[in-house]
């Protein structure tokens, strides 16, 4: 019984450090490493400071104990578990059946806005898939990828871990109850370009506007308005790397009519001007 490891990053030779763990808007979807644990053997894994990047766990058979940041599960046959940067987390094997498992670490700037629209969500994330085919058969897929060594590996790599992540989603059944602000969620990510009041997305739910913050701030770790504006400076940096439109439909494009207005607003949240961010992204 052994493990098997893959990774898209090279060693350092200069410092020696495994470049494996870490951060990086480089790409959309970067694989740093990836890999299989078979064992029989128990052992605990603790690390209090998390990782640099996202940590996706896919458990093939066997039990262990794992906890990340204030999350604790009983992890079997089918079991998710996606574990944001910088959150700690420890899992603990102890006996019994074998223990298998497959995981990657991941990094890019469509990390998180993955994770979101594919509905893994709230970070840490366990969820149990009732299909566990489709998932174990993209990590082959990937796996292959990194014994090839072919041309375009980062990218191959970086499609097959989506396919996994959506796999993932079709298939999971949640271990919690359905965020109770989940519909308007929903509508904020289906609408964001238009007014959003906060009155409206608390009624949607049948709640107060002050229970309504209340619930919205526990599950996604912000208010809904600073939630709205992040999504809508997101979406106008993708834009702004991606196309040539100009910085006024841009802004009309992601809820901001005033160009001036919004180009205000994105330097205070991006810390550059959007002219100055595509300036930047053409040196």
């Amino acid at each position: 019984m052994g493990s098997l490891y893959y990774s898209t990053i090279k060693k350092n030779i200069d410092t020696g450090i495994n470049e494996c763990n870490r951060s990086s808007d480089d790409h959309p979807i970067s694989v740093n490493c990836a890999g299989r644990l078979v064992t029989e053997f128990p052992f605990t894994t603790d690390n209090p400071q998390g990782r640099n990047d996202y940590y996706l766990l896919y458990v093939v058979r066997g039990e262990m104990d794992l906890s990340a940041g204030e999350k604790h599960t009983r992890a079997r046959s089918g079991s998710i578990f996606l574990i944001p940067p910088r959150t700690h987390y420890t899992y603990t094997y102890s006996e019994g059946e074998p223990l298998e498992y497959l995981w990657a670490h991941f990094t890019g700037s469509y990390a998180e806005g993955l994770l979101r629209d594919c509905g893994i969500y709230p970070l840490p994330f366990f969820g149990s898939s009732k299909d566990s085919g489709t998932i174990s058969e993209g990590f082959r897929r990937m796996f292959e990828e990194f014994e090839r060594r072919a041309p375009l590996i980062d990218l191959r790599t970086s499609v097959y871990l989506q396919e996994i992540i959506l796999d993932a989603a079709d298939s999971v059944s949640r271990t919690e109850a359905h965020l109770p602000i989940e519909t308007s969620l929903r509508y904020i990510h289906s609408s964001y370009d238009s007014p959003i009041l906060i009155p409206e997305l608390a009624a949607m739910e049948n709640l107060s506007n002050s229970r309504y913050i209340a619930l919205f701030n526990k599950y996604m770790g912000m208010p809904p308005s600073a939630y709205i504006i992040k999504l809508r400076m997101d979406a106008a940096r993708e834009l702004l790397q991606t196309t040539d439109m100009s910085i006024k439909r841009i802004g009309i494009l992601v809820g901001y009519p005033d160009a001036h207005f919004f180009s205000k607003l994105f330097k205070k949240h991006v810390g550059l001007s959007p002219v100055e961010f595509r300036e930047k992204i053409d040196c």
